[in-house]
């Protein structure tokens, strides 16, 4: 998947029969792979290129200058997941000026314009264009006046539920993991980069990685079983204002337990934290980049006396995700 940071550069010629969908696709979860599928169908039938238009930053987020709404992806996470799907990824920076654009100017100059769209897709509750005027049926009026076609994208279920990722957030927060894993199509899972802690760990016999996640959706405080999957990924320049990923899977499905919480026993942290502990696994992973991929919780974080009955509860955690393992294998 090619990734283009700035259109002035891009050149239409090159793709003459652009499929493309937009959105920010946080989470990118069962009705964004709804989508990315009918895009991906439509430019093989066309002799095109599938495609999404999206932004770096969440727009509500610049426009509000506020960490709202939390971010299921991180940015990385994301591209991984998209380069999976689609042939070329539209990733602009989301900028004030921008978002005074009516929702005709968005449309005529950046994705008729500049991106010379052929098919345009939206899904059913997508908004775009200055104060999020624009909508699913301004577009196939602009479809008609400018000469593209429009695929609106009806809402997608899962039982009675409609996908979206603000429900998706919802049921994480509220350690209904298994639900929420149902409207991903896959466990819920944050990438990370391992930084150096207090050492803790090791000294219990238990040494974690501790963890800059790049994610802000946790579920509640509390040990896990978790798969890690510890990735080299990178964004490399391909050539002018376009960039591509590269990654690379340097051990897969490696099984452990997360700890999700402000550590009490050594007095707690005002903010809870993320750590890991691999099995089987003594090599350091500093500053390496880690996917991990939430089990089952299997109890909620505790204060403990002393290190010496941390430890043993640990033990007991360690064989309780071995059983849940096995359970799984």
């Amino acid at each position: 998947m090619e990734i283009i940071t700035d259109i002035s550069h891009f050149r239409k010629d090159q793709h003459p029969k652009l499929v493309l969908a937009l959105g920010n696709f946080d989470g990118v979860h069962l009705g964004h792979v709804d989508i990315f599928r009918r895009i991906h169908k439509r430019a093989q039938e066309i002799g095109g290129t599938s495609a999404v238009f999206t932004f770096k930053e969440h727009p509500q987020r610049v426009l509000h200058q506020k960490e709202d709404p939390p971010i299921l992806t991180s940015l990385i996470h994301k591209l991984h997941l998209l380069n999976q799907a689609v042939d070329l990824c539209f990733l602009i920076e989301f900028t004030l000026e921008l978002s005074k654009k009516s929702p005709e100017d968005f449309v005529r100059q950046v994705l008729i314009e500049s991106l010379g769209a052929n098919e345009i897709c939206l899904g059913f509750n997508a908004r775009f264009g200055h104060d999020r005027l624009g909508d699913s049926q301004l577009m196939k009026q602009l479809a008609s006046k400018y000469g593209f076609v429009f695929h609106e994208v009806p809402p997608f279920q899962v039982g009675t539920k409609i996908v979206s990722s603000s429900l998706i957030r919802s049921l994480i927060r509220e350690g209904k993991l298994k639900e929420a894993a149902e409207l991903l199509g896959r466990p819920y899972s944050f990438f990370g980069t391992v930084i150096p802690g207090a050492g803790r760990g090791k000294e219990l016999g238990f040494p974690t990685a501790n963890l800059d996640s790049h994610s802000e959706v946790m579920p509640p405080e509390g040990v896990y079983a978790v798969w890690v999957h510890i990735w080299e990924c990178q964004l490399a320049d391909k050539g002018k204002d376009s960039l591509e990923l590269k990654e690379r899977s340097i051990q897969n499905r490696l099984k452990g337990l997360l700890n999700y919480g402000r550590k009490p026993t050594f007095g707690p942290v005002s903010k809870p934290v993320p750590e890991v502990y691999i099995f089987d696994l003594n090599e350091s992973l500093i500053d390496k980049t880690v996917e991990v991929v939430i089990g089952e919780r299997l109890r909620s974080e505790q204060a403990f006396d002393n290190p010496e009955a941390l430890r043993n509860q640990i033990r007991r955690d360690v064989e309780a995700g071995q059983k849940w393992f096995a359970k799984k294998s």
